[in-house]
């Protein structure tokens, strides 16, 4: 048996970065589904996690590029919906068009389909809010193997969503559960995975993101994430100069994914070598106050602004800083006397 477990693609998604940039991680992430589906056609199944996309901003058109993908993979696929995908009655009768593979399970009662000797248990949100307990009075026929589909918390009472007791859960006897929710991959044992996001939408998500494939009884997790997004916090008194940090990222930088970088920089530097030097294809620099005035110098050429820095070597103490800080500020305030 061969089958995949993905959960939390958020296709559609409203990205917190300019239009240009969201539109790109938008278009990334149905790329990277599709992807997905082009190049695991010899699966058994497939299994959806939850929060497949954004219904608040899904359009039909969405829809039926998603229907038409899910059709063209051809094979099975199990899905749940979460707490960003929940099936209501704006959104229920568009379901009505989905491929005959696609197969959803209801919100009213936990429910299995049957694939050859796999049973598939699973259970849907009604609305962003999961308000009922999960029934753990599972009688599971051993003569098959059991795997669960939810979107839920793992051992977090106070959640609004569907939250499962680990113990409770480990003691049913499923054979794997996939589940959705929480966009890093984990292991709790027992063949209980979080698969997390195909793709990072943010600064925040800096783990590998992808699937995970049971393959005959073997788990890998897959990193197939077309971006990889850094948040670097670095100072230059660790490095010779400034060819070498900029050696040092772009050796972090992998050559097989588009990234996004974003640099926090405790030094004095030319961003504008720091950028032209940078493999990345999205790139944030953010200064010390001490550094926002060294590189405003490079407006003024030739000026009393520059003939100050010049006094300061490129790597100063912190009581030089200050000083190149306050001098600095203090000539450029003159400009307006």
């Amino acid at each position: 048996m061969k089958f995949i477990h993905l959960a939390d693609c958020h296709l559609g998604d409203r990205f917190d970065f300019k239009s240009g940039l969201s539109n790109q991680i938008r278009e990334n992430n149905k790329n990277s589904l599709e992807d997905i589906l082009r190049n695991n056609k010899d699966l058994d199944f497939l299994l959806i996690a939850g929060d497949l996309y954004e219904r608040s901003l899904f359009t039909l058109k969405d829809y039926k590029e998603l229907f038409d993908c899910i059709e063209d993979f051809g094979k099975d696929v199990f899905y749940v919906a979460g707490n960003h995908d929940y099936i209501g009655e704006e959104n229920e009768a568009i379901f009505k068009m989905k491929p005959t593979n696609l197969h959803i399970f209801n919100y009213e009662n936990l429910e299995y389909y049957e694939i050859n000797s796999t049973r598939i248990y699973g259970l849907s949100y009604r609305d962003r809010i999961f308000s009922k307990d999960f029934s753990y009075d599972i009688d599971l026929d051993s003569d098959y193997f059991n795997i669960l589909l939810v979107h839920a918390t793992i051992n977090n009472p106070e959640s609004p969503y569907l939250n499962l007791n680990l113990d409770k859960l480990k003691k049913i006897g499923f054979d794997y559960v996939a589940l959705g929710h929480i966009h890093k991959w984990e292991n709790f044992g027992n063949n209980i995975y979080y698969a997390g996001s195909i793709e990072p939408s943010d600064f925040s998500d800096i783990y590998d993101y992808g699937y995970i494939l049971f393959d005959q009884g073997e788990i890998t997790h897959i990193d197939s994430s077309i971006m990889q997004f850094y948040d670097l916090e670095l100072n230059l008194d660790n490095f010779k100069d400034e060819n070498e940090l900029i050696s040092y990222l772009n050796t972090k930088l992998k050559s097989n994914k588009e990234n996004y970088l974003r640099l926090n920089i405790d030094g004095t530097v030319n961003t504008k070598k720091i950028r032209e030097g940078i493999r990345a294809d999205y790139l944030e620099i953010k200064l010390t106050e001490v550094e926002s005035l060294y590189n405003l110098v490079n407006l003024y050429p030739n000026s009393l602004l520059e003939k100050y820095r010049k006094k300061f070597p490129q790597r100063i103490s912190d009581m030089e800083k200050r000083a190149l800080e306050l001098g600095l500020d203090a000539i450029y305030r003159s400009r307006d006397d």
